[in-house]
């Protein structure tokens, strides 16, 4: 195969794979502060009379 053709698959293969974890951490960050949200409303609806 030619080399540029290589360096470009390489080059969009990386920037996939950069999107993909930068998606990834988004979403992680997204449901774990809905769910310490969650807990702390759950936490402090059950410690009031």
């Amino acid at each position: 195969m030619n080399d540029s053709l290589d360096r470009w698959i390489q080059r969009v293969t990386l920037a996939a794979l950069l999107a993909l974890t930068a998606t990834l951490l988004t979403v992680g960050v997204a449901l774990y502060s809905s769910n310490s949200e969650a807990g702390t409303a759950a936490t402090s609806s059950a410690t009031q009379p």
